[in-house]
């Protein structure tokens, strides 16, 4: 097993494990692991700081192996080093992996912008930023950026987000971003900058003014929204522009779920999009065929009346 990169560049912690099978073993025997907190300090004892350290080792790995993953896959791919046993990289990565060439095609499509991310040197605190907050999500909304305009221009956009919202940064935010930035600001620092305080500006400033906001009126609006936003109104925007309704919703759940309380994880797949897709799809469809057998009647209803007369 090979040893895991600090991708902060950072010695590695005493203590701390340096691979994924040893970041499993670190936290110990699956009928010992701790179910309750251990001590009633408000500080954690070095007992807690050694078993916090490993599990967040562990999550940390995950969070960064998609970068790692997708520059392996690709050398893989294009130097075929999958040759002496396999006669496709489709074969390889289904059979020596599990992995389907779909899913190994996004993770190629994404490492660089994620390498380029934390290669960056943004200073004032950003990288920091950065380093805790960006993984597979927020890469992924990047890549029809990356894809169109280049690595550089994703890295301006999302250290542009990171700037203004700091930590706070979301996936369906940079997707929104990136939807609405102008091709002509793409890989200009200063308009990039300029678009996505645009783009933010409306959000922000629902945010700034809560404080002020007559509660009274506010339950009113939440009321009204709740009335507005029903399934039906959901699923319509969805077969209109399934693209733009999936961002407005994930944008809409997260800002419910930030006043809440409640997590909120979106699993990006392809199988999820598809899914969607199909929704919409199948219900144009449904109208279609619903369209035709109506006039089908109609035209038999004319066909009877002519025989009759």
């Amino acid at each position: 097993m090979g040893v895991a990169i600090n991708v902060s560049g950072a010695p590695v912690a005493p203590g701390r494990p340096n691979n994924a099978i040893e970041l499993a073993r670190a936290l110990g025997d699956s009928t010992k692991l701790p179910t309750k907190q251990l001590t009633d300090t408000p500080a954690l004892i070095a007992q807690e700081q050694d078993m916090l350290l490993k599990c967040e080792s562990a999550i940390e790995n995950l969070r960064f192996a998609f970068w790692a993953a997708g520059k392996a896959l690709q050398v893989v791919r294009d130097a075929r080093l999958y040759r002496a046993q396999f006669e496709t990289f489709e074969e390889y990565t289904q059979t020596r992996w599990d992995i389907t060439p779909q899913y190994a095609g996004k993770l190629i499509r994404t490492w660089r912008v994620a390498e380029a991310l934390f290669q960056a040197r943004p200073g004032g605190g950003l990288e920091t930023i950065v380093s805790t907050k960006l993984g597979y999500g927020h890469a992924w909304a990047l890549v029809p950026l990356v894809e169109e305009h280049g690595v550089q221009a994703a890295v301006y956009l999302y250290l542009a987000l990171v700037k203004i919202k700091g930590a706070g940064v979301t996936a369906a935010l940079v997707q929104g971003a990136v939807e609405t930035l102008p091709k002509e600001a793409a890989g200009h620092k200063g308009k990039t900058e300029e678009a996505v305080a645009a783009y933010l500006a409306p959000l922000e400033g629902t945010a700034h003014s809560t404080p002020g906001l007559d509660p009274a009126k506010a339950v009113r609006a939440l009321s009204k929204a709740a009335k507005t936003f029903d399934p039906h109104t959901v699923q319509a925007a969805l077969e209109h522009d399934p693209k733009r309704a999936r961002t407005a919703v994930k944008s809409l759940i997260e800002a419910l779920s930030s006043v809440s309380g409640v997590k909120v994880t979106f699993l990006e797949s392809d199988t999820e999009a598809a899914a969607l897709e199909g929704e919409a799809e199948n219900a144009r469809e449904a109208e279609a065929a619903h369209t035709d057998e109506d006039a089908a009647v109609g035209g038999e209803g004319e066909a009877v009346a002519a025989s009759a007369a």
